[in-house]
């Protein structure tokens, strides 16, 4: 796994969609958007997610209305998640439910520490992160979305025929 300098970001597949996930939500604390300067508002919270397998960790301060990212660990984390592995946590955090989180609890994908209400508010401005598609893209999005899932299916066999060429399955 190797770092990209400037924008200090892993190249561990967690820590690429954490990064993102964290300027996105920097564009929102800045956004002029009622809904979501409510939920920033009055809110004072260090939320840090972490991989075990990989070490990955990187941590958002929410500190009324101002946000900020890092890499690393939170020196007193409000609440820390800390996924088995790196893709499940970019399954979970794609999911985009709470639910999702308990149930990877109770099966031993994740653990946390810390104030658990915060899943819920998290959950709540994750809503906000991928912005709605424009009505009048609809059409093209429909009209590509068949050969999405044929690339999809296609590229599914040939990662799956290198793997066994590499004896990997």
């Amino acid at each position: 796994m190797f770092t990209i300098p400037v924008l200090d970001i892993k190249s561990d597949p967690l820590d690429v969609l954490l990064a993102v996930i964290g300027y996105r939500l920097s564009m929102l604390a800045s956004s002029d958007n009622e809904d979501v300067q409510a939920l920033f508002a009055d809110r004072q919270a260090t939320i840090e997610f972490t991989s075990e397998e990989t070490g990955v960790a990187r941590y958002y301060v929410f500190d009324n209305g101002e946000f900020s990212q890092h890499s690393g660990h939170a020196d007193a984390p409000s609440l820390s998640i800390k996924f088995k592995d790196s893709m499940t946590g970019v399954k979970l955090l794609t999911q985009g439910n709470a639910t999702g989180f308990m149930t990877a609890v109770q099966e031993g994908k994740l653990s946390m520490e810390g104030d658990y209400s915060l899943i819920m508010w998290f959950n709540k401005l994750a809503k906000h992160i991928v912005p709605p598609v424009p009505e009048e893209l609809t059409p093209y999005i429909q009209r590509a979305k068949p050969y999405a899932y044929k690339a999809q299916k296609t590229a599914h066999h040939w990662l799956g025929v290198a793997k066994h060429k590499m004896g990997k399955s």
